[in-house]
């Protein structure tokens, strides 16, 4: 590889199995890619949501 490439290659870990900040960064995006704010119940967790499933 020549050395203009590694410049470009992001660095890599200590443990391979550990996501750099940039991965954190760019999977917290995803995450929240369809999120809407404004939604009904957007500030509640699933456990303050009543179950409405069991009737």
């Amino acid at each position: 590889m020549d050395q203009q490439s590694d410049r470009n290659q992001a660095p890599v870990p200590k443990d391979a199995r550990e996501a750099t900040d940039e991965q954190r960064r760019q999977e917290e995006l995803l995450e929240h890619q369809g999120d809407d704010p404004a939604a009904p119940g957007s500030e509640q967790s699933h456990d303050q949501i009543a179950d409405e499933s069991t009737r």
